[in-house]
Parts: C-alpha cells; sequence; structure tokens
C-alpha cells in the first residue's frame, strides 16, 4: 500500500478562462492511437498497456499542487482534467500554485493512476483557480478522482494532532454523506475547527492502495492557503445539548440532525482504556467507542458525546468523548433465567446460573472460551487473558457456575429484507476471572473421569490382547516351523519319486518301447514262418505293449506334482510327447496369447482332462495324428484336443479304465465354471473343447 504524500504547498490554479470539469472527458474524445497526447484527459483515459509505452506527451496546464517528492512532483490541471507529473530532477522548486507551465515528456502507468514523467517544463504565466467539482462520498470511493480538484461537505468526526511535533499538517476526519474521508491540512489550526462542525473544504482527491493497485481508502489533500468553510459552528459547550436516553438511539423520527454528535449519560459497567466502554443508563445498555487513555471503573458516572451508527443488534456511538461527573458502587448484574430474557439486554452487564460443559483456550493462547448450556439452549461465555494467564483450577466441566458480564447478541448471518431480525444466541464477555463463580462442583462421573476410566480399561484390554497375540505368534512360528520341515520332508520325497520316474522312463520304459519295434519288425521279416510262430509274437509284442503302458501310467501318477515344478503347456507338451514315443503318431502342440501361470485349481484341472483327451485319441480311437492348442486371453482360457481317430457318439461315450472318462472331464469342468464342448461322431475324428472363464489370475 502506498499513499503519494505532498509536501508543504502553496495555493495554484489552472489556465485563465478554463475551468475544471467544465465538461467531461468523454466529451473531449478518446485518446490519439498515435502521436503526441496534449491534455490530461487523454493521458487519463490510455489503458496500462499503452502507458508503459512512453508515448510523448506536450499540455498546458496550471501548478494545483506541490507533490512528493519535494521538487520533482506536481499536480497540474488543464481544461479536461488533472495528473500527477513527475520529473528526474528537482526541475519544480521554482513554480507555485497558479503558475501556468508548458510541459514536455512521456506517459506511464504509475503506481495507481496515469502520471507524465516530464523532460521539460516552461513557465507561461499565472492563471486563476478553477471551481472545485463538488464530490459525493461514493464518487470518492470509486478511484476515479486521483489528482483531481474536488469540494466536499460534512460534519468533522474527529480533529487528530501531528504525530511529529515540529509537522505543520494535521488531520481530520469528516463524514461526507455515507462514509468518513481522511483530510490532511498543511496550516495551523483554526479554534472553529471542532468536532461535529459542519464544513465545507477543497482539495486534491489522493488514494491509499494496495500492490494490486486497488483503492483502499480516499484521502483529500487541502492546498496551504485555502481555508476550510465553516457552515456551522460546533456548539461551544458540547455538553450543554440535550441529554437522550440509549434506548432512543436510531429511532423512527420524521425531522432528525443526521451527521451530528448525540449526548449521553450512564454508569460504567465495563471498561477498557482507549478502545471501548460500556455503559448502562435507566433504559439499557450501550456500547461506546473511544479513543481516550483515561481508566474508568464500574460504578463511575459519565457524560459522553458520540456518533451514533449501527451495531450488530443495537446502536452504538462512535468517536465518542467523555468526561466523568461521579462515581458510585459497582452495578448490579441484572440477572435472567430463561434463555430468550437475555435478548432484551444487549450491551448490557447481565448474570445467570448456568452448566459449564467445555474450555476451549482460543489458539493464540489470549482468551477462553466457555461453552455453557442454560434452560436447554447453550451459549459462550468469553474471557481474555492477561499474557502468562491460566486457567482457574476449580473451573471444571460440569461444574454449576454463576456467570456475570457484558451481553452481546448473537444472529444469524443471513438478514431478512425488512421487519424484525430475530437473535438466535447471545454471548457474554467476562471483565475478569472474578465474574465466574463455581456454585457446585462436577460430579464424579465427568466426561474427565470416564475417559480416565475408559483409558484404562483400554490399556488393560491393549495388554491382554499384546499377551494374547504374543502367545499366538509363538504358536504361529511353531507351526511355520513344522510346516517347513513337511514340506522339506515332502520335497526330498518328490525329489526321489521323479528321481524314480525318470529312471523307468529313461531304463525299462525304453527298452520295452525298442523291444516292441524289435517284435514288430520280427513278425514282418517272419512272414513265412509257421503260425504257432507268429502267435507267440503277437502274445510277445501284446505283453510288451501292456507293460509299457503301464510304465507310463507310474511314470504319470509318479509325477502329479509337475506343475509346481513347471507350468501348464510344459507338462501337456511332455504327455503329448510320451504317448507319441515309439509309434508313428503325428503330433503338433500350440499355444497363443499372453502364456502365463493360471490358478493351480485351473491347472491341474486342465492338466488332468487334457491327459484324458490325448489318451482317449491314441488309445480308443487309434487317431494317427492329434493336435493340442491353448489359447491365453485377458478373460478366459481355452484348451482344444483334435485328433483324426475313429470318432465316437457322444451320447455313448468309450469306458475309461482310469476312472476319468467323459463324465469326469464334465465333473472337472463343473467345478470350473467352464464350458465343455465334444465334437465327434464315427468315424469322423473328435474335438474337446474346454473354455475357462478368468476373473483374475
Amino acid at each position: 500500500m502506498r499513499l503519494r504524500q505532498f509536501s508543504e504547498v502553496t495555493a495554484g490554479g489552472l489556465l485563465l478562462a478554463m475551468t475544471c470539469f467544465a465538461r467531461p472527458a468523454e466529451a473531449q474524445g478518446l485518446p490519439p492511437t498515435s502521436g503526441t497526447l496534449t491534455n490530461a484527459a487523454q493521458v487519463r483515459h490510455l489503458p496500462a498497456s499503452a502507458l508503459a509505452q512512453a508515448r510523448p506527451v506536450r499540455l498546458r496546464g496550471v501548478v494545483m499542487d506541490e507533490a512528493s517528492p519535494v521538487g520533482q512532483a506536481l499536480i497540474i490541471a488543464d481544461d479536461t482534467a488533472g495528473v500527477y507529473v513527475l520529473a528526474a530532477k528537482k526541475i519544480f522548486t521554482q513554480y507555485h500554485r497558479g503558475d501556468l507551465l508548458e510541459i514536455e515528456g512521456v506517459t506511464d502507468p504509475g503506481e495507481f493512476a496515469p502520471i507524465v514523467r516530464v523532460n521539460a517544463a516552461h513557465k507561461l504565466g499565472t492563471a486563476a483557480i478553477p471551481p472545485a467539482r463538488a464530490t459525493s462520498y461514493q464518487e470518492l470511493i470509486s478511484g476515479a478522482l486521483d489528482a483531481q480538484w474536488v469540494e466536499i461537505t460534512g460534519v468533522i468526526r474527529r480533529c487528530l494532532v501531528p504525530s511529529q511535533p515540529n509537522s505543520q499538517f494535521w488531520r481530520m476526519l469528516v463524514n461526507v454523506g455515507g462514509g468518513s474521508v481522511p483530510v490532511r491540512l498543511p496550516m495551523p489550526r483554526d479554534p472553529q475547527i471542532r468536532e461535529d462542525a459542519e464544513v465545507r473544504l477543497q482539495g486534491i482527491c489522493l488514494y491509499q492502495f494496495n500492490q494490486k493497485r486497488q483503492v483502499l481508502n480516499p484521502v483529500v489533500q487541502m492546498p496551504r492557503g485555502v481555508p476550510v468553510q465553516v457552515e456551522k459552528a460546533a456548539p461551544a459547550d458540547p455538553f450543554a445539548i440535550p441529554v437522550r436516553p440509549a434506548n432512543n438511539l436510531l429511532l423512527f423520527a420524521p425531522e432528525s440532525a443526521s451527521g451530528h454528535r448525540i449526548h449521553v449519560r450512564g454508569v460504567v459497567t465495563y471498561a477498557e482504556a482507549g478502545s471501548f466502554v460500556w455503559i448502562r443508563d435507566q433504559s439499557s445498555g450501550l456500547r461506546l467507542q473511544t479513543y481516550q487513555p483515561e481508566n474508568l471503573q464500574p460504578g463511575d458516572e459519565i457524560d459522553v458525546l458520540g456518533f451514533p451508527t449501527y451495531g450488530l443488534f443495537s446502536p452504538a456511538l462512535e468517536e465518542s468523548v467523555f468526561r466523568k461527573v461521579g462515581s458510585g458502587q459497582p452495578p448490579v448484574p441484572l440477572t435472567f433465567t430463561n434463555f430468550t430474557e437475555a435478548f432484551d439486554h444487549e450491551d448490557d452487564l447481565v448474570a445467570t446460573t448456568a452448566r459449564l460443559t467445555e474450555i476451549q483456550p482460543t489458539l493464540d493462547g489470549a482468551a477462553l472460551t466457555l461453552n455453557m448450556a442454560v434452560t436447554g439452549a447453550v451459549f459462550k461465555a468469553v474471557l481474555k487473558l492477561p499474557a502468562g494467564g491460566q486457567i482457574h483450577p476449580e473451573w471444571l466441566a460440569g461444574s454449576k457456575v454463576r456467570v456475570t458480564g457484558i451481553c452481546s447478541v448473537i444472529h444469524d448471518e443471513i438478514r431478512p429484507m425488512m421487519g424484525i431480525w430475530h437473535p438466535q444466541s447471545f454471548q457474554i464477555q467476562l471483565r475478569s476471572p472474578d465474574d465466574l463463580q463455581v456454585i457446585e462442583s462436577p460430579p464424579w462421573w465427568t466426561s474427565r473421569h470416564i475417559i480416565f476410566l475408559l483409558g484404562v480399561a483400554i490399556g488393560g484390554l491393549s495388554l491382554a490382547t499384546g499377551l494374547v497375540a504374543l502367545v499366538a505368534r509363538r504358536r504361529l512360528n511353531e507351526q511355520t516351523r513344522q510346516r517347513a520341515m513337511a514340506e522339506a520332508e515332502f520335497a526330498a520325497i518328490l525329489s526321489e519319486r521323479n528321481r524314480v520316474a525318470r529312471e523307468i522312463h529313461d531304463t525299462l520304459a525304453q527298452g520295452l518301447v525298442a523291444t516292441s519295434v524289435q517284435l514288430r519288425l520280427a513278425k514282418k521279416q517272419a512272414a513265412a514262418a509257421p503260425k504257432q510262430l507268429h502267435q507267440h509274437l503277437d502274445s510277445a509284442q501284446q505283453l510288451v505293449r501292456g507293460s509299457l503302458e503301464e510304465a507310463r501310467n507310474s511314470i504319470w501318477n509318479m509325477r502329479s506334482q509337475v506343475l509346481e515344478t513347471g507350468d501348464l503347456p510344459g507338462a501337456l507338451k511332455n504327455i503329448l510327447k510320451q504317448m507319441a514315443d515309439g509309434t508313428e503318431l503325428k503330433t503338433s502342440f500350440e499355444t497363443t496369447g499372453h502364456v502365463r501361470r493360471l490358478a493351480p485349481v485351473i491347472e491341474n484341472n486342465c492338466l488332468r482332462m487334457g491327459q484324458e483327451a490325448i489318451t482317449n485319441a491314441t488309445k480308443h480311437a487309434q487317431a494317427t495324428e492329434i493336435k493340442v492348442r491353448l489359447e491365453y486371453d485377458e478373460k478366459k482360457f481355452r484348451l482344444v484336443v483334435t485328433d483324426d481317430g475313429h470318432g465316437f457318439d457322444p451320447a455313448q461315450p468309450p469306458p475309461s479304465e482310469h476312472g476319468f472318462g467323459l463324465v469326469g472331464m464334465r465333473e472337472r469342468a463343473a467345478v470350473l465354471k467352464a464350458v465343455l464342448d465334444i465334437c465327434s461322431s464315427p468315424g469322423h475324428g473328435s474335438e474337446i473343447s474346454l473354455t475357462v472363464p478368468l476373473s483374475g489370475d
């Protein structure tokens, strides 16, 4: 935020026969798109982007006031508007208010409003002071009158002496029909310029603003030598005006002197030096805002002058001044028992009996908020704590207390459009810790004790749970150890079974295969041999085939855990290879999709069903070609076994010697919630398809 500071200045004026605001800026036309700007209105109407381009400016204007930095800045005006001009050096020390200048420079966005950065200035003469523009409060706060010559009327609310002893400036706060405007005056104070006087004054409008170039507050700077016109002097004895009851403020009145101070008298109920005072007269309580640093005590009787203003619920007085006229006993609080009775005692000293339910320190630790309950309703009491203040040890939740303090009525945030605004609750501001007296201590079964007992119980349960968990963990560790031993033993057995299976496959089974081949060759070469020899050869070959089948079954049964060391495609491929060994059977094995491990129950059942389909094709269908295909999809898995054998009637399938057969395959498919399709007919081969849905591998 920056307030453009003005130094002590002399009076100034406009060009001869020229007047400020004689016609609105719009009548002058928009600034030219190119070339030199020739008046203040053109500069003020340029957008910030164009101002930053340093457009050339050449204009004539009259000095209205000096500005800060002294000697480098002025406020000048032509017949269109006023504008702030700034030079890089102190070239303006020889110019004063009323001098007619011709300046040359460039545009600049300024910190708030457009300005002109001056390169050269020449005095052409002097000019008369133009009439000021009569301005309302709403126009002032709009932010559009920066560096303009204005006139305001209002009532002085407060006069402020200089903050620095040697300063020639002083300030006053003027109520201008809707709001208060600070006014800065570089002259000695006139004795007639007092609070509550009606005045008319002329000055330069300036602004306080933030870093985002947004208006915060208007400020009127009066040039040196421009007097304040007192339209109506303040009363010689302000306290001589009639005293009004506190409950008479802001009542309906067809005629009233708005904007002036009123006079009230009452007894102090509470006071905060230099801030707020609460009083009570014969009608009601009243809150006063004041800057007087005098300490007041409850019971002091004071006369008060102040400006009425809207409070949250009841009127209050601002910019108040007071004088002590007597002292007496502290006032007795108004006692109420019903919750709604408090609504009639806004800003008054009240007392009631309630139950203290909760104590909450504020985040900064400067105050306490005490929640109270009375007659089925709740309210809050607030106590400001001194530095290092602590909660009173007797204040416990659940206590029955008598609470005394200043009542403040609370409403809903949404006001009605008109009519009565009914309150919803209230708050009591405690004046000191003595305003909260404990009448009855809380019962033993307070929330704190209950929480303590619950904590003990929870602690005991936690301890018991910990012991149980410790025992369970030890038992689990023992079970884990035993399981590891069993797995190790099982792994050893499995390893031995696989070793034996490999031995059978590599020795006995291979030998039987070789024997069978030799017998088949011998039978072909002994075509001319006696019939009895053929019978012996057939019997021997039949025995070899049976032994080979038994060896294969033994190997398969011993390798039932093959899926634990391999995957499903590998297991089925090995089965197909074993069935074709030593035969003229043609085989084909294919996988599609993303090959991955499936759930154990799926792989185990698919393995058994694939084994059964391959066995049936080689043993019963006498196929010469078998094709196995595995299809991996994201949401399903499919196993297809196709052969060119004799085929069969699916309604009357051939029996199975191993206890599986088509019935067993259908049972396994039902376990997997899969679809089993059997396509076959006598003489046309077979195709067995299994489709398994995958909900998640």
